[in-house]
């Protein structure tokens, strides 16, 4: 091979060819690899802005997330609570019918995790106790509505 032949050909424009006689740019079809290289590219772009922008989001949205359930919660207390009674009474019946239909004892991970279960219950049940006392010794003040006339 001879280096004219290794060169482009550019013959001279004729009356339809825009600007010089070489094939437009718009009719040269990508290769598949430059194709496969550029979305390779585009999706390590999408990962990195994700990881590097969800550290900093994702604390912001799961602080307001966390607020509006802790919000929820507080209305809901008195129910969850009673829900809660119900569940720890239903559990020590089960495990006390258990006890007398098979005639052995319980497991004692069983045992501490009702024992669990209850001062968990109890404490949730006495909140309106001790919200005021935890309150006032973390500083807190909380703000009662005003009484409506």
């Amino acid at each position: 091979m001879s280096v004219s032949e290794k060169a482009p050909v550019c013959r001279l424009p004729s009356r339809d060819d825009p600007g010089c006689g070489c094939k437009a740019k718009s009719e040269v079809a990508p290769d598949g690899k430059v194709v496969g290289a550029a979305m390779m590219s585009g999706a390590a772009a999408v990962a990195c802005a994700a990881c590097c922008i969800l550290p900093f989001t994702l604390p912001a949205v799961m602080l307001a997330s966390l607020g509006g359930v802790i919000s929820a919660l507080d209305h809901a207390h008195i129910w969850v609570t009673r829900g809660a009674i119900g569940a720890v009474v239903c559990g020590w019946g089960w495990l006390f019918w258990q006890m007398a239909r098979s005639r052995q004892k319980p497991m004692r991970s069983t045992v501490i995790i009702m024992l669990l279960a209850t001062f968990l219950t109890a404490t949730a049940a006495s909140w309106p106790l001790i919200e005021p006392v935890a309150f006032h010794a973390l500083g807190i003040v909380k703000k009662h509505a005003a009484a409506r006339d």
